[in-house]
């Protein structure tokens, strides 16, 4: 009886009661029923990775990472430990690159936001050597080097506070940073999924007396159906624009950038957006043979699209930019919607 079981929607405790009768498989049946009668059996609510959440709609099942789990599947500096979505299915369809065994330290999965990639992040200039500066998103983390570089390690001198309220649909994400010589904030985000669309509203407030000025993307990795980034994979933007490094393996045609072979290493593209472009801010990842659809949309300007690919995933990344005065908060969405052809 053990072969019928769908070991990704059945629980460990589940699956004990079903195996441990051999000699009786009726009387699991009845188990497993009293189990689903009590509340007791989480079929359908059973997460891959550990420190997870799961919230569902309809057909759309994603995997949210909880911050507050000891073991949580993200423990670096650079990205938020907010709606940090590690997984999405819609109808059994993976859409999201998001494998078990990974480096928690430096690896992340499916969508990883992160301030100040490429600028400096408030505060750290104005600090000195050893001295704290705030890292949007994470907390107040300590100065190294005369320049801000991603990559650096930084220690953590106080972590941003964090706490999220749980729903069946809905996560509500919150963090308070205290911070550090007049830069301090607040940052939520409230992440809603609906029948085939996942909705992350932002907010960022500035609580300190200096001005804030930041830009932020999200690392979206994503892979279809476990399939490597190559051949069927298409990239489409809604408006007009000459792509940059492209490699080999890439080809521009009109709005489309094509991946005609695997990427043997990595590649990072520029999409620049037209000066003045007023349309809807959106990227569009195809995958022809699967019929598998994600859009992606922003509800501000975006000052470019990189798309960072390798054979693991494709990455179109939308940066933003924010200035909030002191008192002030900026509020923007991202939207992720999910197709798969009939």
């Amino acid at each position: 009886m053990s072969e019928l079981i769908d070991k990704e929607k059945v629980d460990a405790a589940t699956l004990a009661a079903l195996t441990s009768n051999g000699k009786n498989p009726m009387k699991s049946v009845l188990m497993v029923i009293t189990m689903a009668l009590a509340g007791q059996m989480a079929v359908g609510e059973v997460a891959r990775h550990s420190g997870a959440r799961i919230l569902e709609s309809g057909g759309l099942r994603i995997e949210v990472m909880d911050p507050a789990q000891e073991a949580p599947y993200y423990k670096g500096q650079r990205f938020t430990p907010l709606a940090a979505v590690l997984r999405a299915s819609l109808d059994g369809h993976e859409f999201f690159f998001n494998p078990v065994e990974h480096d928690p330290m430096n690896h992340h999965a499916g969508l990883a936001s992160e301030f100040d990639l490429t600028t400096s992040p408030p505060g750290y200039a104005d600090a000195a050597e050893g001295d704290g500066f705030i890292k949007i998103g994470v907390g107040e983390l300590k100065k190294k080097g005369q320049n801000y570089a991603f990559w650096n390690t930084y220690e953590v001198i106080k972590a941003a506070q964090t706490s999220v309220k749980w729903d069946k649909d809905a996560a509500a994400f919150k963090q308070t940073c205290k911070g550090v010589n007049g830069y301090a904030y607040e940052l939520s985000a409230n992440v809603k999924v609906a029948a085939d669309r996942i909705d992350i509203d932002w907010s960022l407030k500035n609580t300190g007396t200096k001005p804030l000025a930041t830009d932020t993307y999200v690392h979206n990795f994503f892979r279809f159906n476990d399939q490597s980034a190559g051949p069927d994979y298409v990239l489409s933007f809604p408006f007009d624009y000459k792509a940059g490094g492209l490699g080999e393996e890439q080809e521009q045609k009109g709005r489309e950038i094509l991946f005609k072979k695997e990427i043997p290493g990595a590649v990072n593209i520029e999409v620049p957006h037209p000066e003045g472009y007023k349309g809807e801010n959106a990227f569009t990842l195809t995958h022809t043979k699967s019929g598998q659809a994600l859009t992606g949309t922003t509800s501000v300007s975006s000052l470019r699209t990189a798309v960072h690919a390798s054979k693991s995933y494709v990455c179109p990344e939308q940066f933003i930019h924010l200035e909030v005065e002191p008192g002030k908060e900026t509020n923007w969405r991202r939207s992720y919607t999910f197709a798969v052809a009939r």
